[in-house]
This record gives structure tokens, C-alpha cells and sequence, in this order.
């Protein structure tokens, strides 16, 4: 039927040249030739066959795509058999038979035949080859090589996946094409041009340029690392120390002073039921505390909050006594205290087993825990965890007067134990002497000799020396760069106060601040607060005591901050004695400190500007100190230029609403008029320092009719001849 189709399709077209041709005459009578590959390919191919000649040689057979558009015009058949039905030329003579012809009849057969094979090749190739079900084909072509596209395709399809008749094939590169071979498994194929199908140009050795893969950052050779037998891995706790251990140091890991009474409410929920459980948790904490001296203050408000949240146990022998919080820490405190050693040296045996880089480091480690302890211990002294005494004999223990000098690292150690505790300490009348003491000792172990004449301790050791009694000479106060941990709110108004400093210019000033070194906590001394009782308070809580007084001025004195001063001064809600109790602190710092008088003043200033304090509460924590100043020059000869700052601050301040009756106490008897006028005058010279205009000073007095009456009563004149007198003086 196919080639019945195709005869008719032909017929037209042969037409067309031939009209004299039948057209019920077979292909085969006209010399056509059906290619045995024509259903194989998809078209029929067409070839000339001449009489008495062979076949000419097969075309090429045509694309995979198709067979090319056969034209309706302009089709030219040259065939040698239509010339045998002539009959005779073209000048009418009958045609020569050529040698070599066959009959008709013969070319007949011929055709025949080749039709025949032309109908079996076609049926052959339309038919379905039968497929042996048994027997397995092997993929593995003669040659050994696979097309590369093939390979791609059948590796996406079973990515992930490793067949064992693939499994070891590469694809090979052509002649000419540069690279090594790639696995045929391969997910990303690379065309002739070098680059890969996203189009992005990968240079050959591009990838791992400097033996690195570029992509996963890997070295090429790198060896594979395998997990050790003793790996970290994460198991359950398997014992009842191994739990507390796993729950104290979860805790102990997120400390800071924020979140402190978080950490010490969760603490206290550990429930011990022994005092070995007791004493397994004290010494977890101790030795944090001395790995991290950074948070040594807070680790110590955090043992003074734990003393009273764990439960007491009794004796292990009778007459010892009960095993309680406190009692385990000191213990463990004085064991470590103890165990300091002589000499911080390196032993031979350590110089030959452990490298000189090494060594360093674990000497630093030891004096570092050393240096932690004694820092700790101070500020259980400062939490009143610990008496005086024990400071007493821990000092004398560690430079006390004894046959041989002690060591640098023993010296070391008491410096960073009265730096920690000094103000505190100098506070009271037996540690002042106790204080007194030790300076004295420092002071000889600084100055000692050899027999050569040679210092018996190093240059470090003389200036740590004398760093400590220059800070006990200026009142305990340092200034810090590196400042103790603190909460987000005292971390913001510092980082404010920095600011405020740079942009008036302070320079490297702005970068430390000035702290008291060795201040006993506010809430400490809460018990002692008069109207509070017996009622212990938390850490973190604002108790109204002189350190907080202080730390506030010190916050004012940085930043000049009004507002912020109101807000902390009334934070701690004093009432009216504890108001003027904190009045009485700052007239004191200002008549004793010189370095302070004028902060003091401005800062007194400042409070009654705000109506924070009022003038019967200035006035009462003024009056006997002014009855005194007179007798306080001759321990204080500086006295009196506090009082000038303080009297030029108010003038300006108030003006014509100064209150005068903070100055009775000048004016009553058996005060020298000469002294008082002299103080008088000295306030107004300031005032007009700071004022700047002419007469205003003098207006100021004259205008506000209580104070001139109380000046011209020291002076013994009228109030109308006041006003020449203090131009006299130049005001």
C-alpha cells in the first residue's frame, strides 16, 4: 500500500516531462530503485538506473530529522530505459542496439526481483523484532566508549543510585579537548568550549587553584578526619554529682548582675541532701568565681544572697559544729589561702617535661587564681562575711616581720587585697590602725636592701607599692579603664557620660572614670538604716547610705545631668533624717576634699534648685559645722574655700530668694567678727568671679533685706553703709 501511495504521488510529477508514458506502469519499468534503507529512514530514496550500465552508488542516507521536502517542479528524471521504447533517433533512424544490451524481458526479471527485496526490506523494517525475555542484553557497547550525552542522561536518572554495570566508566575527553576524564556519574556536564551549562567560564585548574577547591573551601588531599574514641558526647548523667555539677554550672555559665536574682532563685532550688552535696556545690562556684575575677563582685553578692537559702547539716563528730553555708566557704577560702605556694618559679622537673611557651602560660594561670583569691576574700570582708582579724592575720601571714623577706607574689597579694577593701577598712578605728600598719611595712619592703646596696625587690613590685599609698593618700579614689561588671542601666549612663565628655572636649579623660576603691555595698549596712529594722534586703536593691550618696554625686559630677540627679536622689525615697543625714555626707566631702568642694557645692546647689532638699535641711546639717570652721582650719586650713563655693553658688542661683538663716551661726556670739567677715567677703569675690557684671554682687546683698541686716551685723555698720564698704573691697 506504501508503495502504491508513492507510485501515485510519482505519476503526476513524471507526468509532467513524460506524457507519452503510461501511467499505469510500474516503478520498476521506470528504472527506479527503492533503497533497501527507505522505512528505516523514513523516506524513499530515488536512483537512475541506465541500460547496459551498473548501478550508480548509493546516495547518503538522509538525517534522522526527516526526509528533505520533495519539489513539485523543475523535477528532471534521466533515465536510460525510457530510451529503449524510442525505437528510433532523433533523425527518424531506427535505434542501435548497444553490445552488451539485455532484452527487455530479462530487465523485466531483474526489476522484478529488486522489488521484491525493496517489499521485504520495507516489511523488515516495520516490523517488531521479538525480544528474548530470558536472555539479558549487556549495555556495555563493542568499543568500550559511551556517548557522552547518553551517560548524562542515564546519571540524572538514577542520581544517587550506583549501578554495578556502570559503576568504574569515565567519559573521555576528544583529541584536541583539554581536562581529565570525568566520572560518568558526574551531575554536571562540561561542553567542547570548557564551560559548564549555566555558561559561567571554568578554567582548567581554576577549581583548586593553590590546592585549595574553591567551592568547598577543602584542600584537595585533605585527609579525612575520624571521630575519637574519648569524643564529647552528649549521654544523661549517670550519677547524683554529675547531675548537681551539670545543673550549678548551666546556671553559673549565664551570670551577670542583671540577671542575678534569677540565677540565685534558681540556686536555691537545688535541693542538697547532704553536706558533702553541700560542699561539692560551694567549691563548684569558688573555683568560677577565681576563674573569673571580672565577676568577682558579682559572685560575692551572690554567696551573701545563697547563706541563708540552703539548709543547715549536723555534725559528722560530736563537738564540731553544724556544717552551714558560710562555715564551707570559709573553709574552702582558707584551704586555697593555704595552699599558696613559696615560690612561683617553675621546678627543674616541670623546665624538662613541659615546652618554655607552655610553661609561661600555666605560671600566669596559677598567679592569676592567686591574685583572684585574695580578691574574693576582700569582698567577703566587705559583705561582713568575714572580721577584721581574719584580714589582720591573712596580712601578717603574707608580710609579716619574719627571719627571711617574703616573695614578690606575697607582697602582690596584699596589695590587691587592701585595694579591695581599703575605704572600708580605713572607715573604721581598729582597721585604720590595722591599715596604718601595713602601710608602714610596705613602705620598708619598698626601701629594703641587699648587703650590695642593691633593691632586694624588683621596680614592679616598688611601683605597685607605691600605687597603693598614693591611693589611700587621695581618699581611695582611681580612676579605672578597665571597670567591673555592671548592669545595662549603669553600662548606658556610663557610655552617656563618655559621650558628654568627648564633645566638651575632655580628651582621654572621657575613656576612665573615677571609682572609691574598697566601698562595703549600699545594701549591706540595710539593717542599719534607722526606720528599717532588722529587715534585710536583697542585692540590688537602693539603700539609702553614704555610698550611694556618693555614687550619685559621682554620677552628677560626670555628666552635669539635673534631671538624673532628682530621679536617684528620690529613687531611694529618704525621709527627712536621712535626707539631712545625706546633706551632712556631701558638706563633708566638700570641707574635707579639696579635689571636691566645688562639685559638692554645685551638686548642693543643684538639689535645692530642684526643692529635692530644702533650706531648713541645708541648714541643719550646716549649722555646727559653721560654728566649728574656725577651729577646723587648723586641721583643714582649706576649709574655707568650700564655704566660698558653696556661698557664691547660692548668691547666683537664688539672688534676692537666698535664704540667709544658713548663716546664724556666723553671726551669733563668740564668733570672731574679723574670721566671719573675711568668710563673707571671700564668698562675694567668688560670686563676682562667676557673676562677671559690675555691682551685681553688692545688688544681690543690699536688695535681699535678711541677708544685708545679717552683714551688716558682722560688720558692725548700718545697712546703708554696707553697700560702700563692698565697693571699697572692690565688688
Amino acid at each position: 500500500q506504501q508503495m502504491q501511495q508513492m507510485q501515485q504521488m510519482q505519476m503526476p510529477m513524471m507526468g509532467q516531462h513524460m506524457p507519452n508514458m503510461p501511467t499505469n506502469m510500474p516503478m520498476q519499468h521506470m528504472g527506479m530503485q527503492m533503497h533497501p534503507q527507505m522505512g528505516h529512514q523514513g523516506g524513499m530514496m530515488m536512483q537512475p538506473m541506465q541500460q547496459m550500465q551498473p548501478q550508480a552508488p548509493m546516495q547518503a542516507p538522509v538525517s534522522a530529522a526527516g526526509p528533505a521536502p520533495t519539489k513539485s517542479k523543475g523535477i528532471k528524471l534521466k533515465n536510460a530505459t525510457l530510451t529503449r521504447f524510442a525505437g528510433k533517433t532523433s533523425d527518424g533512424d531506427d535505434a542501435v542496439k548497444p553490445a552488451g544490451s539485455v532484452s527487455r524481458a530479462d530487465s523485466d526479471a531483474k526489476a522484478d526481483d529488486k522489488a521484491d527485496q525493496a517489499k521485504a526490506a520495507i516489511a523488515q523494517s516495520f516490523a517488531v523484532p521479538e525480544v528474548e525475555t530470558k536472555k539479558r542484553h549487556s549495555l556495555n557497547p563493542g568499543t568500550g566508549v559511551f556517548e557522552r550525552l547518553l551517560m548524562l542522561r542515564i546519571g540524572r536518572s538514577i542520581r544517587g543510585e550506583k549501578n554495578a554495570m556502570v559503576e568504574g566508566l569515565f567519559v573521555g575527553h576528544r583529541p584536541g579537548e583539554k581536562g581529565g576524564n570525568q566520572p560518568a556519574s558526574t551531575s554536571t556536564p562540561v561542553d567542547r568550549k570548557g564551560r559548564n551549562p549555566r555558561g559561567r567560564d571554568e578554567p582548567d585548574g581554576r577549581s583548586s587553584m593553590f590546592g585549595t577547591d574553591m567551592k568547598t573551601k577543602k584542600k584537595a588531599n585533605e585527609p579525612q578526619l575520624k571521630v575519637s574514641d574519648k569524643a564529647y558526647r552528649i549521654t544523661e548523667p549517670t550519677k547524683r554529682e554529675e547531675n548537681l555539677e551539670r545543673r550549678v554550672r548551666s546556671l553559673l555559665n549565664k551570670i551577670c548582675p542583671d540577671n542575678l536574682k534569677k540565677i540565685v532563685d534558681s540556686l536555691a532550688l537545688i535541693e542538697l541532701h547532704k553536706a558533702d552535696e553541700l560542699d561539692f556545690v560551694i567549691r563548684i562556684i569558688f573555683g568560677k568565681a577565681l576563674c573569673e575575677p571580672h565577676y568577682c563582685e558579682t559572685y560575692a553578692d551572690m554567696v551573701f544572697a545563697l547563706r541563708t537559702r540552703y539548709p543547715e547539716f549536723p555534725p559528722e563528730h560530736e563537738g564540731e559544729k553544724a556544717q552551714t553555708f558560710t562555715r564551707v566557704l570559709l573553709n574552702t577560702c582558707q584551704e586555697e589561702f593555704e595552699s599558696l605556694p613559696t615560690s612561683f618559679e617553675p621546678t627543674e622537673e616541670e623546665k624538662a617535661k613541659i615546652p618554655a611557651d607552655d610553661l609561661r602560660i600555666e605560671m600566669k594561670k596559677r598567679k592569676d587564681k592567686m591574685l583572684a583569691n585574695m580578691k574574693f576574700i576582700g569582698n567577703l570582708f566587705l559583705r561582713q562575711l568575714l572580721a577584721v582579724k581574719v584580714i589582720g592575720q591573712v596580712v601578717h601571714d603574707l608580710i609579716g616581720i619574719k627571719e627571711k623577706q617574703p616573695e614578690e607574689h606575697m607582697i602582690e597579694c596584699v596589695c590587691e587585697l587592701l585595694q579591695a577593701i581599703g575605704h572600708t577598712l580605713d572607715a573604721t578605728a581598729h582597721g585604720k590602725v590595722l591599715m596604718s600598719q601595713f602601710s608602714a611595712r610596705l613602705l620598708t619592703l619598698k626601701h629594703a636592701q641587699e648587703r650590695d646596696g642593691k633593691a632586694t625587690f624588683s621596680k614592679r613590685i616598688q611601683f605597685q607599692i607605691q600605687d597603693l599609698l598614693d591611693l589611700r593618700h587621695n581618699g581611695w579614689a582611681k580612676k579605672l579603664f578597665k571597670e567591673q561588671a555592671k548592669t545595662k542601666d549603669e553600662v548606658r549612663k556610663d557610655a552617656l557620660a563618655e559621650a558628654r565628655k568627648q564633645a566638651k572636649g575632655a580628651g582621654t579623660d572621657a575613656m576612665f572614670i573615677t571609682q572609691i576603691a574598697g566601698v562595703r555595698p549600699s545594701y549591706i549596712d540595710a539593717s542599719k538604716v534607722p526606720g528599717q529594722g532588722q529587715k534585710q534586703r536583697r542585692a540590688g536593691e537602693v539603700v539609702w547610705d553614704q555610698a550611694y550618696v556618693k555614687r550619685i554625686c559621682q554620677y552628677y559630677a560626670d555628666d552635669r545631668n539635673g534631671e538624673e540627679l532628682d530621679e536617684n536622689w528620690k529613687r531611694a525615697t529618704p525621709t527627712s533624717a536621712q535626707t539631712k543625714q545625706g546633706i551632712e555626707w556631701l558638706l563633708d566631702l566638700g570641707f574635707n576634699d579639696r579635689s571636691k568642694e566645688d562639685i559638692m557645692a554645685e551638686t548642693i546647689t543643684e538639689l535645692l534648685s530642684r526643692r529635692v532638699v530644702s533650706w531648713q535641711h541645708l541648714e541643719d546639717a550646716l549649722t555646727p559645722m559653721l560654728e566649728g570652721l574656725e577651729d577646723m582650719r587648723i586641721d583643714v586650713p582649706h576649709c574655707d574655700s568650700f564655704f566660698h563655693a558653696l556661698l557664691s553658688r547660692l548668691l547666683l542661683k537664688f539672688q534676692k530668694e537666698f535664704n540667709a538663716s544658713i548663716l546664724k551661726p556666723l553671726t551669733g556670739e563668740g564668733q570672731s567678727s574679723d574670721f566671719t567677715w573675711r568668710l563673707l567677703l571671700g564668698g562675694f569675690k567668688k560670686a563676682k568671679e562667676r557673676g562677671g557684671r559690675k555691682d551685681s554682687v553688692v545688688a544681690m546683698v543690699v536688695e535681699n533685706n535678711e541677708f544685708a541686716q545679717a552683714v551688716a551685723k558682722v560688720r558692725k555698720c548700718s545697712t546703708t553703709e554696707l553697700r560702700s564698704l563692698l565697693q571699697k573691697e572692690g565688688l
